[in-house]
C-alpha cells in the first residue's frame, strides 16, 4: 500500500482537507517516542487503496519542536519508509509564509502536488493569484479548493493522481544530508542566512504571481482584533470567555454524567437482582461496573471541553487567546497556549492534561501538564463542602464576605500558588534548555465546522476510554479486592459485632455492617497500618481508609465516610455525615475530634496531593512513561503532608 503524506503550515486548512478526503474514517495513534497524535486514513485513488497520512502543521523544518522531527522522521523514511509522494496545502491568503515549508520539502524531490486552500480569504484581501504562472513555476499541479464547504471531491482525487516532482524554489548543496544532521540533534551553521536567502527567492515567485486590486475595503477581523486583542479589553473578553468555558464544561456535563451515573445504578440493581449473592455478584456491581463507571463518567467533560476548545480554535479565537495571555505565562517559564489546560483544570485535570497537546515546545507542554493537577477540579469540590461546613456554620460573614465562601476561595488559591511555585522553580532546574518556539497567526475569524469539531472531540475521547481507562478499572479492581477481603478472624469478629445491632433492631444495622466489614479488610487493616503515620495530621483510621479509596476519584471520600460513620439511607449528603462527624468527640482532649484543625489540614492535603489514580493514568499516556506521574505522586504527596501537618499545629 503506498504512502502519501499531507504536510502543511498550522491553521491552512490541512486537516479539514483530511477530513473530507477520507470521509472522517481516520485512526488516530501516538507516534513512536512521542504524544503527538498520528491520523491515517484510507483513501481510494485510480483504484488503488492510498494511505493518507495527516502530518503536523509547521512552520519550516529547521525548528526544534517535537511537531517537526516527526514530519522529518516521515520524510527521511524513519517511520517505516519513505513517503510515495506528498499533498502540499497551501494558504492562498499567506504563500509567502507557507512557500518557506514547500521550498524546503521539494529540495527532498518527493512527487507532489498542492492544494491551495483559503481562497476565499484571498478574495476578501483582494488578494489575486496568477495560477497558471504559479504552476510553471513550481513544476506542480496547483487546485484552488476550499474543504469547509466544497463538496466537489472529483477534482480534487483527480488532482491528487498528478504527482510530479517539483522544481526547486531554492537550492541547497547536500540538503537532505544537513536536514538529517539537524534531526540527529547536531548544531548546523549558516542556517539563518540559509532562511534569508531562501526568502528572497521565495519574494522574486511572489511577485510573478501575486497582484492586488486597487479598491479600498473594510476588513472584519481587523475591526474585531482592534478589541479581542487588546491590552485591556482583550484580557476582560478572554476571561469571560473562558469563564463561559469553564461554566458550559461544569454545568452541561451535569446532565449527561448524572445520566451514566444513574444508567450504571441501573446496571447494579440489575445485577443484584440477576447474580447470586457473594463475591461474584459483589465483584460485578462494585468492582467491574463500578470500574467502568469511573472510567465513562470522565467522558461527558472531556467531550464538552474539548467540543468548545474546538470551537474557539476553528473559529479562530483561541490563537487570539494565547496571544494575550503568553506575556503572563513567560513569567513562569510557560507560554500563551497553556492558559487553556490549567483553566480546565479546574473542571477536571483528565482533558486539561490531553489539551496540553495544543503546546509545541516540549520542556513548556511537560511544564503545564506537571501543574494542571494542582488546579482545585470539581472531584474537589464535594471534600471542600463538607469540611467547611464541619467548621464553619452557614451564614457567618467574615467581614463583608460569607466565611464559607472565602474559605473555599483560599482553598483554590492554594493550589494555584503552588503551581506557581513548582513551574517557577522547574525552569529554573531545567537543565534541558529548548528555545520557546511561540510563531502565531492570526488567522480569519470564521465559522467553525462543525462536523470537524465534534469528531475531533469524539476521537480524544476515544483515546482516553482506549488508553487511560484500562488502567482505571484495573485499579478500581484492586481497590474492591481490598475493601471486599480481609483476614477470616478479623471478618467473623466483625460479623458477630454487627448481630449486636441487628437483634437491638438498629436502623443503622446495615450501615453498621458495612463499616465493620471495611474495618476487617485488607483495606481496613491498611488504614489502621498507616494512621501512626496519619496522626500527627490530625487524621484517624477512617480517614486513612477514605484516603485510600479517594484515590479512585476525590469525591469518593465522601461516600466512604458516610459508610463509615454510618449515616443512613439519606446519609449519602454533606448534611448527614457533617452531623455525625461534627458529634464525634477526642477522648485524649475532649476537643471535637473533626474540629477546624482537622478540617484545614485536610483541605490543603487534597489541594495538594495527587489523589487521582485517573490523572496518574493520562499523565503516564502523555508522558509515555510512569516516571512522571510516580513523582507527582510522592512530590506533592510530601507537600501535602508538610503543609496539613504545619496547618494542624497551628490551628490546634
Amino acid at each position: 500500500m503506498k504512502n502519501i503524506v499531507l504536510i502543511g503550515n498550522p491553521n491552512c486548512g490541512k486537516s479539514t482537507l483530511f477530513n473530507r478526503l477520507t470521509g472522517l474514517g481516520q485512526k488516530t495513534s501516538n507516534l513512536p517516542g512521542t504524544t503527538v497524535d498520528s491520523y491515517q486514513g484510507d483513501i481510494k485513488l485510480n483504484g488503488e487503496t492510498i494511505n493518507l497520512i495527516d502530518l503536523p502543521g509547521i512552520y519550516s523544518l529547521f525548528t526544534s519542536t517535537e511537531y517537526e522531527h516527526v514530519v522529518i522522521s516521515h520524510l527521511l523514511g524513519d517511520q517505516e519508509k519513505c513517503p510515495d509522494g506528498v499533498i502540499f496545502v497551501l494558504d492562498a491568503s499567506n504563500l509567502r509564509r507557507n512557500l518557506l515549508l514547500l521550498s524546503q520539502v521539494t529540495e527532498l524531490k518527493i512527487p507532489a502536488t498542492c492544494i491551495l486552500t483559503m481562497n476565499d480569504t484571498a478574495k476578501r484581501r483582494n488578494i489575486g493569484i496568477n495560477l497558471s504562472e504559479f504552476q510553471e513555476l513550481l513544476g506542480l499541479d496547483i487546485l484552488p479548493y476550499n474543504p469547509r464547504n466544497d463538496d466537489n471531491t472529483d477534482d480534487l482525487f483527480d488532482n491528487l493522481g498528478k504527482l510530479k516532482i517539483g522544481h526547486r524554489i531554492y537550492k541547497t548543496p547536500e540538503f537532505e544530508e544537513r536536514l538529517f544532521e539537524h534531526f540527529k540533534g547536531n548544531t548546523i551553521r549558516g542556517l539563518s542566512t540559509e532562511t534569508l536567502n531562501r526568502y528572497g527567492s521565495i519574494d522574486g515567485v511572489i511577485k510573478k504571481i501575486l497582484f492586488k486590486k486597487t479598491n479600498k475595503y473594510s476588513f472584519n477581523t481587523l475591526k474585531i482584533d482592534r478589541v479581542a486583542t487588546h491590552p485591556v479589553y482583550g484580557i476582560v473578553i478572554f476571561f469571560l470567555i473562558i469563564l463561559a468555558l469553564f461554566q458550559g464544561v461544569f454545568t452541561l456535563a451535569k446532565y449527561p454524567m448524572d445520566l451514566i451515573e444513574n444508567g450504571f445504578s441501573w446496571l447494579k440493581s440489575v445485577a443484584s437482582t440477576y447474580l447470586p449473592n457473594g463475591y461474584i455478584g459483589d465483584f460485578v456491581q462494585n468492582g467491574l461496573i463500578s470500574g467502568l463507571e469511573g472510567v465513562v463518567i470522565f467522558v461527558p467533560q472531556i467531550f464538552i471541553l474539548f467540543f468548545l476548545i474546538g470551537i474557539l480554535e476553528d473559529s479562530g479565537y483561541m490563537v487570539r487567546a494565547s496571544f494575550i495571555s503568553d506575556r503572563i505565562m513567560r513569567k513562569i517559564g510557560l507560554n500563551g497556549r497553556s492558559i487553556i489546560p490549567l483553566i480546565g483544570g479546574f473542571a477536571c485535570s483528565i482533558p486539561s492534561i490531553l489539551a496540553a497537546r495544543t503546546i509545541r515546545n516540549k520542556r513548556e507542554r511537560l511544564a503545564t501538564m506537571l501543574i494542571t493537577p494542582l488546579m482545585s477540579c470539581s472531584a474537589r469540590l464535594p471534600v471542600y463542602v463538607l469540611l467547611i461546613s464541619i467548621i464553619i456554620p452557614a451564614g457567618v460573614f467574615w467581614g463583608p464576605v460569607p466565611a464559607q465562601t472565602l474559605l473555599m476561595t483560599l482553598a483554590y488559591f492554594a493550589g494555584i500558588l503552588l503551581a506557581l511555585i513548582i513551574a517557577i522553580v522547574y525552569q529554573l532546574f531545567n537543565k534541558k534548555k529548548q528555545d520557546s518556539e511561540f510563531i502565531l497567526e492570526l488567522p480569519t475569524y470564521q465559522s467553525p465546522r462543525l462536523q470537524t469539531v465534534l469528531h475531533s472531540a469524539w476521537i480524544k475521547c476515544k483515546s482516553f476510554l482506549n488508553e487511560a481507562g484500562k488502567i482505571i478499572i484495573i485499579i478500581s479492581m484492586v481497590l474492591w479486592a481490598l475493601s471486599s477481603f480481609g483476614p477470616e478472624n478479623a471478618k467473623i469478629e466483625a460479623i458477630k459485632e454487627s448481630q449486636i445491632a441487628v437483634l437491638q433492631n438498629d436502623p443503622d444495622s446495615a450501615n453498621i455492617r458495612k463499616s465493620l466489614l471495611l474495618e476487617a479488610s485488607y483495606a481496613g487493616h491498611i488504614g489502621k497500618f498507616i494512621e501512626p503515620a496519619i496522626k500527627p495530621l490530625g487524621y484517624d483510621w477512617k480517614t486513612g481508609i477514605a484516603l485510600i479509596t479517594s484515590f479512585a476519584a476525590r469525591e469518593v471520600f465522601v461516600g466512604t465516610m458516610s459508610t463509615l460513620f454510618q449515616a443512613g439511607e439519606d446519609g449519602e449528603n454533606v448534611i448527614g455525615i457533617r452531623d455525625k462527624m461534627q458529634s464525634e468527640i477526642d477522648l485524649d482532649t475532649g476537643k471535637p475530634k473533626y474540629g477546624a484543625p482537622y478540617a484545614i489540614s485536610l483541605i490543603l492535603f487534597y489541594a495538594f496531593a495527587l489523589q487521582c489514580m485517573s490523572t496518574m493514568a493520562v499523565l503516564k499516556k502523555e508522558t509515555g512513561t510512569w516516571k512522571w506521574s510516580i513523582i507527582l505522586f510522592f512530590g506533592y504527596g510530601t507537600i501535602a503532608y508538610i503543609s496539613a501537618f504545619i496547618a494542624f499545629n497551628v490551628f490546634s
